[in-house]
């Protein structure tokens, strides 16, 4: 097993990523989708950057709320 923090990813790899989450979000696909495995140490700034842009891309109803309006 290789420990380390791997590479960084270039600035159009970022861009992908969020694009395709966005686009994920937009299209109802569940976080399950992430084409990237943050267990891999090459890719996991690029599921975490999947991730946070997917919950943020995410409608406001489907965001994981406790149902109630704000004040």
């Amino acid at each position: 097993m290789t420990t380390g923090q791997g590479r960084t990813p270039t600035t159009e790899e970022l861009a992908t990523a969020r694009r395709s989450a966005r686009r994920a979000a937009r299209l109802g696909a569940p976080p399950g989708v992430c084409p990237y495995n943050p267990r891999n140490a090459d890719e996991q700034t690029l599921a975490t950057v999947w991730i946070a842009t997917y919950v943020d891309a995410l409608p406001d109803d489907t965001a994981g709320g406790t149902g109630q309006e704000e004040a």
